[in-house]
């Protein structure tokens, strides 16, 4: 394969990439919004696995357009050099200025993997009550489910069971437990979700990966105090939280 055609295959991939990366973008924004993973699906494939579909094909993109400017060096060289310089280019003088180039990359994006690492933090869980005053009615679908499906289905859901749990089962919830049940409707203290969902449970498999936002928890703390009602179960009114 000469030049030329390397050159169109590549370009060729980069435009196929791009265009994948904005239907996959396109179906996560308006055919399947966030908290439609449980409700919705797309030719037989979830929210959660069409995020996963976008990501590597980011990934794709990223790598064929690598080579894209792999292959154009000479050109790009040429070009940036007659901008900025009339002088003739030195002998391997596109091999030096490769290697910088590769170089700045590496450390660019070494400095953002470090950033993003260091940068990462667990959110506060509440310590106080009065930090979970502000939800006084809980709806089922609009905000139960929200928290599972942003925070558990992923790992306990209809395609990956850890423990064998899932959370779109209401049996999975209400199960007698060991030494407490999961969920004791109306009693948030009592429940063991509490203590998985606050950190408290620090001897269990991925302990640290079960711990929630603050107002995720005070989500589950007003369903679980107003009864825990399940969908089918639930009134068409949101239920009010008991004091």
């Amino acid at each position: 394969m000469n030049r030329s055609h390397l050159n169109l295959l590549f370009d060729m991939l980069a435009a196929v990439a791009l265009v994948a990366m904005i239907a996959t973008g396109y179906i996560l924004r308006f055919p399947l919004p966030p908290t439609t993973n449980r409700t919705h699906e797309l030719w037989g494939v979830s929210r959660h696995e069409w995020g996963a579909v976008h990501s590597w094909v980011s990934l794709a993109f990223l790598a064929v357009l690598f080579v894209h400017v792999m292959l154009h060096w000479e050109w790009i060289f040429a070009t940036v050099r007659r901008r900025f310089t009339s002088s003739k280019a030195e002998p391997n003088q596109k091999l030096r200025a490769g290697i910088v180039a590769l170089a700045l990359l590496t450390i660019i994006g070494g400095l953002f993997a470090w950033a993003t690492q260091t940068g990462t933090r667990k959110l506060e869980t509440p310590l106080h009550p009065l930090r979970e005053t502000a939800i006084t009615t809980v709806d089922f679908q609009r905000d139960v489910m929200s928290v599972f499906e942003a925070s558990c289905v992923g790992c306990h859901g209809p395609k990956k069971q850890r423990a064998g749990f899932r959370v779109d089962r209401r049996e999975d919830f209400f199960a007698p437990g060991d030494p407490k049940p999961l969920i004791v409707p109306g009693r948030w203290e009592q429940s063991r979700l509490r203590a998985i969902v606050t950190g408290q449970v620090t001897d269990m498999k991925f302990a640290g990966e079960h711990l929630l936002p603050a107002r995720e928890i005070a989500v589950l703390k007003a369903w679980i105090n107003s009864g825990a009602k399940w969908q089918d179960e639930a009134p068409s009114n949101p239920s009010p939280v008991k004091p």
